[in-house]
């Protein structure tokens, strides 16, 4: 039997570390990777007077995406016409995130807002702020129709998402 040397073992259990570290920042939870989306449009529309053009009063989409490397993207968008008036917000966040247990800790290194408003262009802004760590609790499971969704929750209530079909 030929014996493993001191150097040897060493090696191999460096190594093992190595994997391991390296499943932990690229190898998450294969549950949370994909796209999931959740969003609404408003059951009152509103009739531009002057083009006549028929839109929703109110609408808005947000969306997490996770890839298996563990990098993220989140937006989110929000859309509100009240007389004749255009207010939208968006956010996009981007960076890295990982997986332990039922917890998702986002790390983001981007936090865009841009603002605008139709009737007011003082109010129109776009800022990058400083990005900001957060954990938030999640669970699977399906929804009514047997479509998988995410929901979260960071402390201020639940939000789920549904998975987007590929």
């Amino acid at each position: 039997m030929r014996r493993i040397s001191g150097l040897s073992f060493a090696l191999i259990v460096f190594t093992f570390i190595i994997c391991i570290q390296a499943y932990s920042v690229f190898g998450q939870s294969s549950d949370v990777v994909g796209t999931w989306n959740n969003g609404s449009v408003g059951a009152i529309s509103y009739q531009n007077q002057v083009t006549g053009s028929i839109k929703p009063g109110r609408g808005s989409v947000f969306s997490y995406r996770f890839h298996p490397n563990g990098k993220f993207e989140y937006i989110g968008y929000m859309e509100v016409t009240m007389y004749n008036c255009t207010n939208t917000l968006f956010n996009n966040l981007t960076g890295k995130y990982s997986v332990e247990g039922s917890t998702i800790t986002l790390t983001p290194n981007k936090d865009f807002w841009k603002s605008t408003n139709t009737c007011a262009k003082s109010g129109n802004k776009e800022q990058t702020k400083p990005p900001v760590k957060r954990t938030m609790e999640y669970t699977i499971r399906d929804d009514e129709y047997g479509r998988k969704q995410l929901c979260v929750d960071e402390g201020k209530g639940e939000s789920c998402y549904r998975k987007e079909e590929n």
